[in-house]
């Protein structure tokens, strides 16, 4: 899953973070996650090179399980939708 972050008061670089996981649609039948205000953290963008106030293509930013693993203080939850019961 992918999703864009932006400034809302100026014009600038454009963030894309794709997540290790699907958007949480019961028939992809992959794991999924919501996208939760821990996920929209800018932390880590800015510590690898985004600016968001230069102009320019959007940044890729690629979250690991690790990445999200410390940015929410545990590892990550997720719903597979072809396990439930």
């Amino acid at each position: 899953m992918t999703f864009a972050v932006e400034l809302a008061d100026a014009s600038g670089r454009v963030l894309l973070v794709s997540l290790p996981c699907s958007r949480p649609d019961p028939w992809w039948r992959e794991r999924t996650t919501a996208i939760r205000p821990a996920l929209v953290t800018v932390r880590i963008p800015l510590d690898r090179g985004w600016d968001p106030r230069q102009t320019g293509s959007a940044f890729n930013l690629k979250l690991t399980d690790g990445d999200l693993t410390n940015v929410m203080n545990g590892p990550p939850t997720y719903d597979v939708p072809f396990m439930r019961r």
